[in-house]
């Protein structure tokens, strides 16, 4: 019988992602996927928060996603129609969630599988089965043995693994036909929502004088390249309606000109059988300007100007029911779900594909530890990696993720559907107010996006939360000491393919310090893969230059950065975003902390003032995950 590490059920972004990370670990997984052909139907378009970070740290490029995708530049809200003038709005554009990377991103969802697909293809650790659907499941105590049918050939086949992952969609057989018989079912989540939705996909062509020339924009001075920001302005927006409220923005590249534009039907309304018709009577509203929003002699129409239908493709319009719902357990024995197949999130705020891979990231180096972790330390007889234990905390941390998501859409769901004039004119007033103290507006806008809480509040996660743990780092651009090429900071934490890696947040002065550091994360004769043998010394660029002695060999035993500027970065290749600021990684911690404990998936363990302190800390972690 084939075996393998992890078998993961579905090849979505939430599989592929998890196999890829996997991948990262020198850990070997089977994704089996039902379907052949990626749907070219673009489904989920939005990223938010952290997601470009963690695509960028399992290896999709910058360049890549400029492919598939462009940073979302705003969100605005409106009472009537995206083209008339918003009371709130909101700037992405900026680096206020100190990640040196797009805040939001929309996103052609088949261009971002096929490049998961890519990177499985070329993987010695990853094997990708099309056309295979799974049919069984036997849990064993040591593994799982999976059974699937392959197209086009007779019988079934089976494959054991470690584990088994469901990423198989919130219809999937992993958690619909295997673990819902012990007990494991979605449940209404935080936002207690359901309405039905049309969701349409459309692709739009500009007129020019020769296909459209009695189009009375000519007359104005308009060129066919300027429409385009004019119908269909840059952003997503998120329109009041009586009683159909829509969300509605660009997707994809942004040569391409794709729109979404998804509209709430009204409780036990039928939807036309003309679906395009109905669509093309919402959207009309929208794509009609009157003279008042025209340059020129726009005063001298005397009708509004509507945007010609026939230069708008309907590539998809249907109906889609939508609500928020996650699962009262995430893992049974060594069954686990992640993505749809856990929960599912209506789409106004973008929250979908970036729990998933969310998912995929926290559970990569937990599965790591529990596939290849025993077989590491066999000095260690009379410890191994507590499954449980590695499971609890994960699914702890990702049921709050799933929550805080849950608020964030509600909170959307909340100016998207009011029908309150009152609500709407304070909040535009507020706007008004903040913006004139650009600071204070500044200081909220971080606050908002800059998720550093990461985890804290969760019971019994993987942290130290009375110890500084918890927190999510930021990420800026470092560079080397020496050898001075930059890259992100998150890369330097996953590529030790450790669970922890010690931070150094000073630069130590003397040999005795740097023999000190070395004996105390080295005292406890700790596996490679749970604490990285290299510890990283981020320093600033004085304290480098006038200490750093390339000859010693304790120095030389740990990793030695310092922050790079917007200038450096940008002369590396890089692009770094306004108000980039190398401080804000330093910031995140506290200012007598001298260590920390970080994790791969960029949440700070630990934090310590003292090296005693620093090497309870790791004995702490090692209990937490193991059987000691």
């Amino acid at each position: 019988m084939p075996e393998t590490d992890v078998v993961i059920v579905g090849a979505g972004p939430s599989g592929l992602s998890l196999a890829v990370a996997l991948s990262q670990l020198q850990i070997k997984s089977v994704v089996l996927e039902k379907q052949h052909d990626i749907c070219e139907d673009p489904r989920a378009i939005a990223l938010a928060g952290d997601a470009s970070r963690i695509l960028s740290l399992i290896g999709i490029t910058a360049r890549e996603m400029d492919q598939i995708s462009q940073p979302l530049s705003g969100v605005n809200f409106y009472d009537s129609t995206f083209t008339s003038v918003p009371f709130l709005q909101l700037e992405h554009d900026q680096d206020w969630s100190e990640q040196s990377l797009p805040n939001a991103s929309v996103i052609l969802q088949p261009g971002l599988e096929q490049l998961l697909r890519d990177r499985a293809y070329v993987s010695e650790y990853i094997t990708l089965k099309l056309d295979c659907e799974v049919v069984g499941i036997v849990e064993n105590p040591n593994n799982v043995e999976v059974t699937y049918k392959e197209k086009g050939t007779p019988g079934t086949y089976v494959i054991r693994g470690q584990y088994t992952v469901g990423a198989d969609g919130k219809r999937g057989f992993v958690r619909k036909h295997f673990l819902e018989d012990k007990g494991i079912k979605q449940e209404t989540g935080r936002y207690s929502y359901e309405a039905t939705w049309v969701a349409a996909n459309l692709k739009v062509t500009m007129p020019t004088p020769s296909s459209h020339p009695h189009f009375p924009l000519w007359d104005l001075g308009y060129e066919p390249d300027e429409l385009w920001d004019l119908f269909w302005p840059g952003g997503f927006h998120f329109c009041n309606h009586p009683t159909m409220p829509v969300a509605t923005g660009r997707f994809g590249p942004i040569e391409e000109k794709y729109w979404r534009f998804e509209y709430e039907l009204p409780p036990n309304f039928e939807l036309p059988e003309d679906a395009v018709g109905h669509l093309k009577e919402q959207m009309e509203p929208h794509l009609t300007i009157p003279p008042s929003g025209l340059r020129g002699q726009a005063c001298q129409l005397k009708t509004p100007v509507r945007f010609p239908w026939d230069c708008v493709e309907v590539l998809r319009c249907g109906p889609a029911h939508f609500v928020q719902k996650v699962v009262n357990r995430w893992f049974d024995g060594r069954v686990i779900l992640i993505g749809d197949a856990a929960h599912v999130f209506p789409p106004f705020g973008a929250q979908g594909i970036v729990s998933g891979i969310r998912d995929a990231l926290g559970l990569s180096w937990r599965l790591s530890l529990l596939v290849s972790g025993n077989r590491k330390i066999p000095h260690k007889e009379s410890s191994s990696f507590n499954k449980d234990s590695l499971l609890l905390t994960w699914s702890r941390e990702r049921r709050q993720g799933v929550d805080e998501a849950a608020r964030m859409t509600a909170a959307n769901g909340t100016f998207l559907q009011t029908k309150s004039q009152v609500l709407r004119w304070a909040v535009w007033c507020a706007d008004t107010v903040i913006s004139w103290i650009p600071r204070l507006r500044l200081s909220l806008l971080r606050g908002h996006f800059s998720d550093r809480d990461g985890v804290r509040g969760v019971k019994d996660g993987f942290f130290l939360e009375d110890q500084g743990g918890g927190t999510r780092t930021a990420q800026i651009f470092i560079q080397g000491a020496c050898d001075r090429s930059v890259h992100l900071s998150d890369h330097v934490f996953r590529n030790s393919n450790a669970a922890l890696t010690l931070l150094i947040l000073h630069h130590p002065e003397t040999e005795q310090e740097w023999t000190a550091i070395q004996q105390a994360s080295k005292r406890l004769d700790l596996p490679s893969n749970f604490l990285a043998e290299k510890a990283i010394c981020l320093s600033d660029k004085t304290s480098v230059s006038l200490q750093l002695q390339p000859e010693s060999k304790k120095i030389q035993s740990s990793q030695m950065l310092t922050p790079a500027t917007a200038v450096e970065a940008s002369r590396a290749g890089h692009k770094p975003l306004p108000l980039y600021d190398p401080s804000t990684f330093r910031k995140r911690f506290q200012s007598s902390a001298k260590y920390a404990l970080i994790r791969s998936d960029f949440i700070i363990f630990s934090q310590a003032k003292t090296l005693e302190q620093l090497e309870d800390q790791i004995s702490r972690a090692w209990e937490m995950v193991t059987n000691s």
